[in-house]
Order: structure tokens, then sequence, then C-alpha cells
């Protein structure tokens, strides 16, 4: 429950920083990228580069994320397949004893 009031929280936080910024930025500038060039509000490049860092942020996050639950799933097998073999081992030892 406190995942989705957190998150929650910053989805509202991350939307007010953008009406912020809209709201007092209107001012035209000339931007150069490799290809062209365009003339954006300053409000509208902001807005537009702020999402491209999140979602890339997201992604990057995304790919530690699922590495990490591999690694675990991998360990988890590991591990239970250890756990058998001490179970057998032992119980050879009380075999043999």
């Amino acid at each position: 429950m406190i995942k989705y009031i957190l998150g929650l929280i910053l989805v509202l936080a991350i939307v007010l920083v953008a009406i912020t910024i809209g709201a007092n930025n209107d001012q035209i500038i000339s931007f150069n990228y490799m290809v062209a060039q365009s003339e954006f509000r300053l409000s509208t490049l902001v807005a537009i580069l702020f999402g491209l860092g999140l979602i890339l942020g997201w992604l990057i996050s995304a790919l530690f994320y699922i590495k990490l639950k591999l690694k675990n799933i991998s360990l988890a097998r590991q591990i239970k397949r250890q756990t058998l073999q001490i179970n057998e081992l032992t119980a050879r030892d009380k075999v043999i004893k």
C-alpha cells in the first residue's frame, strides 16, 4: 500500500514540476541538433528533455532490475540443488554409520 502512495506522490510531483515549468517559460529558442535546427518554446523543450530523461532512467533501471531478478532466480536454484546434495550426503552418512 505504501508503494502505491509513494508512486502517486511521485507522479503528482512530476506533474506539478511540469506545470510550473510550462507556465513560466514562453520564450522561443532555437534548438540545434545533429541533423537540423528547430524553434521551440522553452517550456516545451524542457518538458520533452525531462520526459526523455525520465524514460531513459526507467529503462536503465528496468535493465538492472531484470538482471538482478535473473541472478536471484539462478542463485535460488543453486541453493535448492546444494540443499538437496547436503541432504543426500547426510542421509548416506547416516546409513554408513
